[in-house]
């Protein structure tokens, strides 16, 4: 009976470790190819809070941040009153903010922080967080930077001083 608990033991144990191994590796090279596809803009297309189409395309030349956001998130709130007291100083980085909450929500959000008619920023509803999941995002909050160029330099998550983000682009001294 133990030599055949054993013989078992001796198949599963090694099939269990390889499947986890393929399944880990798999998953990883899904996840790097995802990274590698954001080096530059992805494809995508949104609506605005206004109901305005905003795509990859359509967004002015210049260095620009996509934001993945969540008005009840406490970093993000620090985040956009940051970026409320300095936003004026850095009107050419254009920002896109996108959130699945309601339109309602994220206007709210926008006036809270004085930010809803700031030019150079596009509040944006993902309803379905589609744009979440094909930018390969990890957290809320979400940040990806490109240059004028439209070359990924920034890509974080989490909480990060908006200066901190800025420096990437070499524009906050």
């Amino acid at each position: 009976m133990k030599n055949k608990t054993l013989k078992i033991l001796a198949i599963t144990i090694p099939t269990v470790l390889i499947g986890v191994m393929v399944y880990l590796f798999t998953n990883y090279q899904s996840k790097k190819t995802k990274v590698e596809a954001l080096k530059s803009i992805p494809t995508f297309s949104v609506k605005d809070i206004n109901g305005v189409t905003i795509t990859n395309k359509n967004l002015q030349e210049g260095n620009k941040l996509l934001v993945y956001f969540n008005p009840e998130c406490e970093y993000c709130q620090a985040e956009m009153q940051e970026l409320s007291s300095i936003n004026n100083k850095h009107l050419d980085m254009q920002w896109i903010m996108f959130s699945s909450q309601s339109i309602a929500e994220i206007k709210n959000f926008a006036t809270k922080y004085n930010l809803q008619n700031a030019e150079n920023i596009k509040w944006c509803t993902d309803p379905r967080a589609e744009v979440y999941t094909q930018f390969a995002m990890t957290g809320i909050p979400y940040f990806l930077g490109y240059n004028k160029n439209n070359k990924l330099v920034h890509r974080s998550t989490g909480a990060i001083k908006i200066e901190k983000v800025l420096k990437d682009f070499n524009v906050y001294q």
